[in-house]
């Protein structure tokens, strides 16, 4: 039911915070969002330095009028990255990295059996935090060198929540940020009921699990390549979301997965660790015995990031890269970005491969050289109509700096690398018009 997929070009190209903009070597990457009210919807954003692999700084809102590209009312920080963060109390200084936000909440006076609900207009905002080791004397991060100690000790995800106000121009704070950690386990060495090690954060945003949306439910990942659901609820009494369940442990060698409703039953897909091509399952009980995963290969992905979605069509689709696909030497598993269309009783086969950027046959000036990426595919709760808005980043692997421990020699960061490097979106238009996730009155 796509009639097109249209690219848009850049949708945020510059941050206005200290400390978040071009001028401090920091750009905005990393993008997701949702609507918060009729009128306002909110773009969430985790900036990205030069200094290394993976320099995920800080996570940044910006309220938008009237649609996810509307103009600009607010913008605000959430989590802001430091570089002299001793974790252990023990005199290290480390970056505090954040990345990867997700957000899930009914949006304020939205309508749930026909009227507004008390949960209405409270929001749950989640990132993935670590540390990471700066080399202070060549200003780069570690990547290969890294301890995995430093990881183990470190890794987890943190959440606020919050509300917008009466003027709709802002965010009130109604939890301040802290770690994630299941109810009945907020003190102790054990975070939740599982013996699942650190956790991480997904890319795709919580679900709604029952009709009136007071459970939410989404799919982590945690150390030994393994994921489970987590059940989210809210509480009148504190009127706060908690963190209530976790389901079976699914895996190992599986990472950054998504879930997605489908038919009445649960989609989880996943990227592997090893091998070709994504890994899937299908449940009817997201909480009782994990589904039985398969391994297709009709889509090539291989070490690039997924998500899986159904859009505001009802098709599942998959977004991803493939480098099996182009013969051209320039691409790779990263660039072009692609969605199929994916059928669970099928045994999840893939069709309808659609190229959503190329960054060659758009123009983006970074070089063949400094392999341009487009990934991190996030589609936007729809809001109506016949166009959804799916947001990614592209980005180059040039550094400001060379890095020590990467071996090869250094692909220093250019001007046009800098410039190109930004959240980028595109439309994906539909052959007639699907209703929103939400309705108001």
């Amino acid at each position: 039911m796509i009639a097109s997929i249209e690219h848009q070009g850049k949708l945020v190209h510059e941050c206005s915070l200290p400390g978040e903009r071009r001028s401090d070597w920091v750009t905005p990457a990393h993008p997701n969002g949702a609507q918060i009210s009729r009128r306002r919807f909110m773009l969430l954003i985790s900036t990205l330095g030069f200094r290394g692999v993976d320099d995920n700084l800080s996570i940044l809102y910006q309220i938008r009028d009237r649609g996810y590209d509307g103009p600009v009312v607010k913008e605000g920080m959430l989590a802001q990255s430091i570089n002299d963060w001793d974790p252990f109390g023990d005199g290290g200084k480390y970056v505090r990295q954040f990345g990867h936000p997700v957000m899930f909440g009914v949006p304020r006076g939205a309508l749930l059996n026909g009227r507004t609900p008390p949960h209405a207009n409270i929001f749950a905002v989640k990132w993935r935090v670590v540390a990471r080791t700066l080399v202070r004397e060549g200003g780069y991060l570690l990547w290969k060198n890294e301890p995995e100690e430093l990881r183990r000790r470190t890794q987890g995800v943190e959440w606020l929540q919050f509300r917008i106000n009466d003027a709709e121009d802002d965010i009130e704070i109604v939890q301040s940020a802290r770690r994630l950690r299941q109810k009945g386990f907020e003190t102790g060495a054990a975070y939740c009921e599982r013996e699942v090690g650190w956790m991480n954060q997904a890319f795709v945003q919580p679900v709604p699990l029952n009709r009136d949306c007071t459970e939410w439910a989404d799919v982590n990942h945690f150390e030994g390549g393994r994921i489970a659901p987590l059940r989210y609820r809210f509480n009148p009494a504190t009127r706060l979301y908690e963190w209530v369940q976790t389901g079976q442990v699914i895996g190992g060698e599986l990472f950054e997965a998504s879930l997605a409703p489908w038919h009445g039953d649960w989609i989880i897909a996943a990227r592997r660790e090893k091998g070709v091509g994504a890994a899937w399952g299908r449940t009817n009980d997201l909480f009782g015995l994990p589904p039985r995963m398969v391994y297709p290969t009709d889509v090539g992905t291989q070490r690039a990031p997924l998500t899986a979605y159904v859009c505001a069509d009802g098709v599942l689709r998959l977004f991803t890269g493939d480098p099996t696909i182009s013969k051209d030497p320039r691409h790779h598993g990263r660039n072009p970005l692609y969605c199929w269309e994916i059928d669970p009783d099928r045994g999840f086969a893939a069709s309808n491969r659609r190229k959503i950027l190329d960054t060659f046959e758009a123009g983006i000036p970074i070089t063949p050289e400094h392999h341009p990426i487009v990934d991190m595919a996030k589609l936007l709760p729809h809001a109506g109509g016949r166009t959804q808005l799916l947001v990614h980043r592209v980005r180059s692997v040039g550094m400001r700096v060379a890095q020590a421990d990467m071996g090869g020699p250094p692909r220093q960061l250019t001007a046009d690398d800098f410039d190109a490097t930004a959240i980028y979106w595109a439309k994906i238009n539909y052959t007639e018009e699907f209703p929103g996730l939400w309705t108001f009155a």
